[in-house]
């Protein structure tokens, strides 16, 4: 499977977030298909945190020079991928549905809950849990993990859930106490 594109809108009528997978086969003969989730607020709100948590831990996994300065850091990588993804103009393209076929039928799958799986030297690994039972599994590049954050926290905000999800802060690093010799 190649992962070709992610989208997020807010739906006022279902009262929730769909997330939209568009991907393609490597098949002999490729397809497009897609895959669609729905995120309720109760979900998104757990979630964050624990995706914030994730993303620096994955990167103090994969950079250990980075653990006392991980906040920031993760802000300063999600701000340049963020650059890089707008300079590109990926976040002006409007997401292509034409010629896929849903996955999951007429009805998103509905999440019960998440998954985070943390390698080294690997992409995180995001799984979800549908109410419908099975999995769905997610692996993104950083580049594309901090552009999926940018596409939640814009949605979120669409929605008007006031959950006000953002990056950690740099004041808001909890460093632990120092010993001096």
């Amino acid at each position: 499977m190649h992962l070709e594109q992610l989208n997020l809108t807010y739906l006022t009528d279902e009262d929730r977030i769909l997330l939209r997978i568009g991907f393609s086969t490597e098949e002999a003969e490729p397809s497009k298909q897609e895959l669609q989730i729905f995120f309720t607020r109760r979900l998104l709100q757990k979630m964050w945190p624990t995706l914030m948590e994730a993303i620096g831990a994955h990167m103090r996994l994969n950079r250990p020079e980075t653990a006392f300065a991980s906040d920031e850091l993760v802000n300063m990588e999600h701000q340049n991928a963020v650059d890089k993804i707008k300079q590109s103009g990926n976040f002006d393209q409007a997401y292509s549905d034409e010629n896929r076929t849903p996955v999951n039928g007429e009805r998103p799958f509905l999440i019960e809950s998440i998954k985070f799986h943390l390698k080294v030297n690997a992409a995180l690994w995001i799984q979800f849990f549908p109410t419908q039972g099975g999995t769905v599994d997610l692996r993104l590049e950083t580049s594309l993990l901090h552009g999926f954050c940018k596409l939640l926290i814009d949605a979120e905000k669409i929605s008007g859930w006031d959950l006000n999800l953002s990056l950690p802060k740099p004041e808001e690093m909890l460093v632990p106490a120092h010993l001096l010799n």
